[in-house]
């Protein structure tokens, strides 16, 4: 950023005399949003900084930090914020008419990256909603009133909010009837939030070997697979690590390796953009549900989303853009459906379709001509879901083995690493993380470095025909991440 100049400014109202004098805010305001005029300055002042030495000066700010949005008053103290950044009015008197003698903007002292990232958790739980806290990206994918309506619901169930608690990515913020987990928090270069994951506080499961841990999956009923490896190692855990299971969404983790196959081919560029289609919306699409039919998102965004809230839409979108054949080769399946299609052969009202997609069999081209059909079905509104698992043979089936491939191949991507999943914020010193979920299916895949420098891979699956004990799972999962520490 440009030095910024000590600017004295006086307002002198010759022609017209208003009919109350300016306040400081207004005055600094309508310099800022370039309103002033030269009856707005003292003679006096503009005899030493001559108008358009002041405007250039002025327009210097706006090319740095982008345009004016507000002047905050913080104890006191003045703050100009602009598009990317803030200036503190450091200096500022009016005379009787509200003239403005003498104005000076100063550089706010640099926060400490801690201070930071707390003063920004603790403003987002204060009512209203600021929405400059957010990136215009993040409040294209979540607007506003769907923000605010989580925050209030937080707020309503959890009270006030007491101490923030900083580690690594994340933080646990301490309320007066309880605490959240705060698993990722990214910020941009002014300040603002681009990425934010909150989830209740993970269960707990104490552990003492991998041995007792083995034991525990084992015990679940249905089927259930398990590899705790360190990479490039032999596994330290293994059950059933080579069977096949329904993994839902961390199938995700081949559609982002194949763009980043790509992209390294010189086939796509992680700029290029795709655009949405009402005909593209499936739900479980948190970060798109609220975006326009028309809207470009690049591929790096639609990653982004795929992975850390897991977006379907933005999955599509995905497969679209690098094809489906790549995506099956990576996860070794003759026939693969994409989440509209799941969604649409698993629900009761399309029985009849799944009934021809199950008695194609081994057959690909008559699968492939079942997928096709799905394009001309509605898809059923969520209300409509029926509970308990559905089709649990229409899915995504991977190895522990092969999920821990696959996430070797993008663990390096920031995508994998915005949201940490199951992981203690801090606990390690990198994590990349995806999971899947839905009735009578659940996978948590992750890759960790720990504070010695060895890196594991951490894969479980659980399919049952019945209602999962999510919470238990998770639990058994998070005791073995926490023995690797």
């Amino acid at each position: 950023m440009r030095p910024l100049a000590v600017v004295p400014v006086a307002l002198s109202l010759s022609l017209l005399a208003q009919a109350q004098p300016l306040t400081a805010a207004q005055a600094v305001t309508r310099v800022l949003s370039g309103q002033a005029q030269e009856a707005d300055f003292a003679p006096s002042f503009l005899a030493q900084v001559p108008l358009a030495t002041l405007t250039a000066g002025l327009d210097n700010i706006r090319r740095d930090l982008g345009g004016f949005q507000r002047l905050q008053d913080q104890g006191g103290t003045l703050r100009a914020v602009f598009e990317r950044g803030e200036l503190i009015v450091s200096a500022l008197s009016l005379d009787a008419q509200g003239r403005i003698v003498a104005l000076r903007f100063s550089s706010p002292a640099p926060q400490s990256v801690a201070a930071q990232r707390e003063a920004v958790l603790r403003a987002l739980f204060a009512a209203p909603l600021d929405p400059a806290l957010f990136t215009p990206e993040f409040l294209q994918a979540v607007p506003p009133a769907q923000l605010s309506a989580l925050l209030d619901s937080l707020r309503a169930q959890f009270g006030t909010l007491q101490t923030v608690t900083l580690a690594g990515e994340g933080a646990t913020l301490t309320f007066s009837n309880g605490a959240v987990q705060v698993r990722a928090l990214a910020l941009d270069a002014q300040g603002r939030i681009e990425g934010l994951l909150i989830a209740p506080p993970r269960p707990e499961v104490k552990l003492t070997t991998l041995d007792e841990a083995r034991a525990a999956f084992a015990a679940l009923p249905g089927q259930v697979s398990v590899l705790v490896q360190e990479v490039g190692g032999p596994a330290r855990l293994s059950l059933n690590a080579a069977r096949p299971l329904a993994v839902a969404s961390a199938f995700k983790l081949a559609v982002l390796g194949e763009v980043q196959a790509q992209v390294q081919a010189g086939r796509l560029k992680w700029t290029d953009e795709v655009t949405l289609q009402d005909a593209d919306r499936v739900f479980s699409s948190a970060a798109l549900e609220g975006a326009p039919a028309g809207q470009r998102f690049t591929l790096r965004a639609l990653a982004a989303q795929m992975i850390s809230v897991s977006d379907n839409t933005a999955t599509d979108l995905l497969l679209r853009a690098v094809g489906r054949g790549g995506v099956e080769r990576r996860l070794g399946a003759r026939v693969m459906v994409s989440t509209r299609e799941a969604f649409i052969l698993k629900h009761p009202a399309n029985a009849a379709l799944l009934r021809e997609y199950r008695a194609a069999g081994l057959n690909e081209p008559a699968r492939r001509a079942v997928l096709a059909r799905t394009a001309a079905l509605p898809l059923p509104a969520p209300e409509t879901w029926p509970d308990g698992p559905q089709a649990l043979d229409v899915e995504w089936f991977v190895s522990a083995q092969h999920l821990c491939r696959l996430m070797a191949e993008v663990a390096a991507l920031p995508e994998t690493q915005r949201n940490p999943g199951v992981a203690r914020p801090g606990a390690f010193n990198t994590v990349s993380y995806k999971g899947g979920s839905e009735p009578g299916v659940l996978n948590l895949t992750t890759q960790v470095t720990t504070a010695a420098g060895r890196t594991y891979c951490v894969a479980a699956t659980w399919n049952h025909t019945q209602a999962l004990d999510d919470d238990h799972f998770i639990a058994l999962y998070g005791g073995v991440l926490d023995l690797l520490r």
